[in-house]
């Protein structure tokens, strides 16, 4: 077996690596300091198990697991990330990623039994990631479940910053129907303005403190 380790952090990247070659039967560990670099590989070479950071430079771990299971459907990767938030592990949980960590529970113990279970072809969460996916799951008014597709754009771009003139004009519709969607949006999440809104996508991870991700690719329909 062959893995590809993608970690910005060297001192990381060396621990993860001599846990896989000390513990486990892989013939070649790879690995790669940023997103691009990555992709690079994986387009080269055949890879059975990939270890991926979310929040790497270049291209975000999600997109590049994206780009990894649509040219390769039976690899199995495995997320690691301190942002354990809502939107990072949903997002993960609906990519096709099979493990996630959060880097604050990352054991010795978390990680040889996560590498074993996804290695494998199993699902591994850390206890953080199965108690957010649980309560996303038991809540009715949980944000993706309440928010139209459109409405969600919106409100994350509003969050990141962006005029609604600029929103609309990136989005090919009319401010007022970016007003609109950002009405009902926060209507349904009971915000009152763009403070709250921000207080929120925050809470949520829904924007990050470190910039360069745009994890949600959404339909250019109104």
């Amino acid at each position: 077996m062959k893995a590809l380790i993608v970690e910005d952090e060297e001192l990381v990247r060396e621990l993860l690596a001599s846990i896989l070659v000390r513990e486990f039967d892989f013939k070649e560990v790879v690995e790669a300091g940023d997103g691009e670099a990555a992709w690079k590989l994986f387009q080269r070479e055949s890879f059975d198990f990939v270890v991926l950071d979310l929040m790497l430079p270049e291209l975000d771990g999600l997109t590049l697991s994206r780009r990894m299971l649509d040219a390769d459907p039976n690899v199995r990767i495995l997320a690691l990330s301190s942002e354990c938030d809502e939107y990072s592990v949903r997002e993960v949980n609906r990519s096709g990623i099979l493990g996630f960590v959060d880097k604050r529970e990352m054991t010795f113990e978390v990680l040889f039994a996560a590498f074993n279970e996804v290695s494998a072809g199993h699902v591994y969460y850390s206890v953080n990631a199965q108690e957010i996916i649980t309560r996303l799951w038991e809540d009715p008014n949980a944000y993706y479940k309440v928010l139209s597709d459109r409405e969600f754009q919106i409100l994350r771009l509003i969050a990141q910053g962006f005029s609604q003139e600029k929103i609309g004009e990136d989005l090919g519709i009319s401010a007022f129907t970016v007003r609109r969607h950002k009405h009902n949006a926060m209507k349904k999440l009971d915000l009152n303005d763009e403070a709250s809104l921000l207080r929120f996508a925050l809470e949520k991870g829904i924007v990050k403190h470190k910039g360069g991700l745009d994890w949600t690719e959404m339909p250019r329909s109104s």
